[in-house]
């Protein structure tokens, strides 16, 4: 474990430069969006010859990161860090290290190479300027910074160079056999697989037609070792079927394996610090006090293996995008639930999780789920009638299932108030939890549609930090009025 350097060494620390390679992963960072037309150009000979253009550039770019190198300078002090940088038009940030709320190292495979490290510093200031980045510095040097600024949180006694550094707890730490797991349980393979074939149509349009085509040309050529007749097409199609799934299975252990090899989520008094990733590498820590909602998750495939998803909202910048957020505070990728009920006993206070007794919600809140997808079918269907005859009375035989998928959805959902916490549950062949602790809860509201109103039944939304950014609202759903005037009053009264 790294101690943290008494007072008379931090500020004996003299102002120092990033490292000497640092010009070079600022030439890459520009490249690299060029990366894809580049390599669409040479192996098809296709795409837009204009959008390489801007490689002219590069000519400008390199002394340009070279002068960023050399004027980029930063000075460590005993509660603070000043980093200055430009060039032309200079900029002194002055950071204490109380305001910074998290630093995180990421290491790509070319900064672990090369044995150095991108630093972020977030202060939550709602802004990601470069002057809060520092790309890049020696591993040693980024874990020493990181090591003083994480310090600086404990007393001063704890801080002591004489005294131990205090352990920290290890939560949660995933072998190669649970990630395996987690790429057949999970659908990342499917969205890569979407994401690439978009690529293809934005660069190349005739790419995905001729994989379409090959596929297609191969079904063809082989109908006679298939057979004959409807039946032949039907296994062709189950072969195709057969084929892409496995694939997709494959992306994910792929995706699972690079995403989170060596993931180790761990505590101390302060915050939580998770170290992931195979080729890119990312080390960093939620202070516990940023953490605002959880949400639980566990699909059909995840409760075929007893297994949980956890993840946290945690306040950030305003400008900080969702998807960072995702990926570095999935607190348990994959868990059983022995390990997702240690994690959440370890932060919130004990006897909050998992909740005691679950509340109903309204008697007929199946309705609410029901009606409105049942009433769409019916223009659908009258649409499809006009277009396809009596086939397009299909779509009237999901009304048999909404109907039961409805009554089993209000049989498993409900809500919880108690010992500090707000939750809710939904689902039954997957099951979702969310819930917050009530003083996290920023603003709580009262609201009543037309169909409310003729059931007798309101809706109570809590808002909390960062709500909204990709996971469903804390909303209870469908409680009686009198019960949600209640419910509603009482959050309000708490979070007063």
């Amino acid at each position: 474990m790294t101690t943290a350097p008494s007072e008379a060494v931090v500020e004996a620390i003299p102002e120092q430069r990033l490292h000497p390679l640092s010009w070079l992963f600022e030439l890459f960072n520009v490249l690299r969006q060029f990366i894809v037309p580049i390599i669409i150009l040479l192996f098809t000979g296709q795409g837009d010859r204009y959008e390489l253009w801007g490689l002219l550039g590069v000519g400008v770019m390199v002394p340009l990161a070279v002068a960023r190198y050399y004027s980029f300078r930063y000075r460590i002090g005993s509660d603070r860090i000043v980093i200055r940088s430009g060039l032309l038009h200079k900029t002194v940030r002055d950071i204490a290290f109380t305001r910074i709320q998290n630093v995180t190292l990421h290491q790509g495979l070319l900064h672990r190479l090369m044995n150095v490290a991108e630093v972020r510093l977030e202060t939550g200031g709602g802004e990601d300027k470069e002057e809060g980045r520092m790309r890049v510095l020696g591993f040693a040097e980024a874990q020493a910074l990181q090591g003083i600024i994480r310090s600086s949180e404990l007393p001063v006694s704890s801080v002591d160079a004489e005294a131990p550094a205090a352990e920290a707890q290890v939560l949660l730490q995933l072998p190669t056999r649970e990630l395996l797991k987690l790429g057949l349980i999970s659908n990342k393979g499917m969205l890569l697989v979407a994401a690439g074939i978009g690529g293809a149509y934005q660069f190349n349009w005739e790419l995905p037609q001729a994989i379409f085509e090959h596929v297609g040309g191969w079904l063809m050529n082989h109908r006679d070792d298939l057979g004959s007749g409807p039946g032949a097409y039907v296994l062709g199609g189950m072969l195709v079927l057969l084929a892409a799934f496995t694939l997709l299975r494959l992306i994910s252990i792929l995706q699972a394996l690079l995403h989170y090899h060596g993931f180790v989520l761990s505590s101390d008094a302060h915050r939580l610090s998770i170290t992931r990733g195979l080729l890119s590498r990312f080390n960093g820590s939620l202070p516990r006090t940023r953490i605002q909602a959880w949400t639980l998750e566990q699909g059909w495939l995840q409760r075929r293996f007893k297994r949980y998803a956890l993840r946290v909202d945690a306040a950030a910048g305003s400008n900080q995008k969702h998807e960072q957020l995702e990926s570095h505070w999935a607190l348990a990728p994959i868990a059983d639930e022995a390990g997702i009920g240690h994690i959440i006993g370890t932060v919130l206070p004990e006897g909050s999780w998992p909740v005691a007794e679950w509340l109903p919600l309204h008697p007929n809140a199946w309705q609410r789920r029901f009606k409105v997808p049942a009433f769409f079918l019916l223009p659908v269907s009258t649409a499809c009638v006009f277009w396809f005859g009596v086939y397009g009375l299909l779509p009237l035989l999901g009304i048999p299932w909404l109907y039961v998928q409805s009554k089993i959805w209000a049989r498993h959902a409900g809500y919880a108030h108690a010992n500090g916490l707000i939750a809710v549950r939904e689902g039954w062949i997957g099951k979702h939890w969310r819930f917050a602790q009530t003083r996290k809860v920023q603003a709580v509201y009262l609201k009543q549609s037309p169909f409310d109103r003729r059931h007798g039944m309101a809706t109570v939304f809590c808002d909390t930090v960062n709500a909204g950014m990709g996971e469903p609202a804390l909303a209870v759903c469908y409680l009686p009025f009198d019960e949600a005037v209640q419910l509603h009053d009482t959050l309000a009264a708490e979070i007063s």
